[in-house]
């Protein structure tokens, strides 16, 4: 009879000790944030707010409260997410998009201005804002660098099927400016001989379209299709890169 009793507050304790465990995911916090001086904080709910009277924080389960500009990495909801610019702004961060197993990618988004002041049936209009993504990569957990074809090469140097793919994206990349110039040119004398060729009828210019901006239109719109369908070559490389180490 005493060794029932004995039990009982036993289970009680390993049950609870589940129940703590179930809340906390690894027994420390399913997110994280590190900062520039190696801490790690862990938490089960972490947000990054953005105060109109106030400044930027990352606030870690509705308690604690980080300055960005003093985080290095952090991991939330949406992924995990790396510092690429200085700065107080979500945009400082990259977010993760191919885990290794040596080389990482990232990206961020950002805001680009056309400042051309076009004419709109609403009157003349401020400049125009759009988002464009630029990605990063890193090497053995290193810092991020811009994903393109001068880091590139440097980083995988040593694999000989990526360095064959980066070659292939150079080439098509002289191609492409090749054709553009084309096309661009062919439009360009074909608008002049157009001009020149507009003949007056009854008091107004008729314009004749020179064959030569059909043929310019036509390389160019060729090129945008061929293009839209082709891979990128860049993260090819990585691929190719990360895949050989895992065979």
């Amino acid at each position: 009879m005493m060794k029932s009793k004995n039990v009982l507050p036993l289970l009680l304790c390993l049950l609870l000790g589940f129940s703590a465990a179930g809340q906390t995911g690894n027994g420390q916090g399913r997110y994280f944030v590190q900062l520039q001086n190696g801490q790690i904080i862990y938490a089960n709910k972490l947000q990054y707010k953005s105060p109109i009277f106030k400044s930027n924080h990352f606030l870690l389960d509705d308690s604690l409260k980080y300055n960005p500009s003093a985080v290095a990495v952090f991991q939330n909801e949406d992924g995990f997410f790396a510092r690429v610019d200085a700065g107080n702004s979500y945009d400082s961060f990259a977010k993760r998009i191919t885990d290794g197993p040596r080389i990482d990618r990232f990206y961020t988004s950002r805001t680009t201005y056309d400042y051309g002041y076009g004419y709109s049936p609403y009157g003349y209009g401020g400049p125009r804002t759009s988002r464009k993504r630029i990605y990063f990569f890193s090497k053995d957990n290193g810092p991020l660098y811009l994903m393109d074809f001068d880091n590139l090469e440097m980083a995988l140097s040593d694999n000989a099927s990526s360095m064959a793919l980066l070659s292939r994206y150079k080439k098509d990349k002289l191609i492409n400016t090749g054709v553009s110039i084309l096309g661009a040119g062919l439009l360009a004398v074909g608008a002049v001989k157009s001009i020149n060729d507009s003949q007056e009828v009854n008091g107004s210019t008729e314009l004749n379209v020179s064959p030569l901006m059909y043929a310019g239109a036509g390389v160019l719109g060729a090129q945008l299709v061929i293009n839209l369908f082709r891979k990128d070559k860049l993260a090819q490389a990585v691929e190719v890169y990360n895949y050989q180490l895992k065979q």
